[in-house]
């Protein structure tokens, strides 16, 4: 097997789940941005600044995104009680709960298909993965600035 042939297997793979999540979106009438902000809000509670930042985005096009959450009943605001200027982002649990339920059927076949490996290969499949991610993160920051 040629590194050009998992390389090109990975790319397809990464379009593929891109296109994945713009489905899932529209099925639940959000965006994909809006998708990538609501799974960073099932990971736990976040500023509209820390969003911001973790989506690459402009301040205003972040509230964008959390108006259009929080209208299709997503995510929810609390502000800060000693600054009225700072706001929280939740997401509302039920809501995610309707996503993951369109996630599920891939999680079960990916399970089920790295259930076929050894120990040593799902290892091996673990590392590459997270190195991935960490090339992929340098990568972002080579690139870098706002997506909108």
């Amino acid at each position: 097997m040629s590194v050009e042939r998992l390389l090109a297997a990975q790319q397809r793979a990464a379009a593929r789940g891109t296109v994945l999540a713009e489905l899932i979106a529209a099925r639940l009438g959000i965006t994909p941005t809006d998708l990538k902000c609501m799974h960073l809000l099932a990971q736990g509670p976040r500023t509209a600044r820390a969003l911001a930042d973790e989506l690459r985005l402009t301040p205003s096009a972040t509230t964008t995104v959390i108006d259009r959450l929080e209208r299709a009943g997503f995510a929810t605001r609390q502000r800060d009680s000693a600054d009225r200027r700072q706001v929280t982002v939740r997401a509302v649990p039920e809501r995610v709960a309707d996503a993951s339920a369109l996630y599920r059927p891939l999680y079960e076949r990916m399970a089920e298909l790295v259930s076929g490996y050894t120990d040593d290969q799902v290892t091996l499949l673990l590392d590459f993965a997270e190195r991935s991610d960490e090339i992929l993160a340098e990568e972002i920051g080579r690139v870098g600035g706002s997506l909108v």
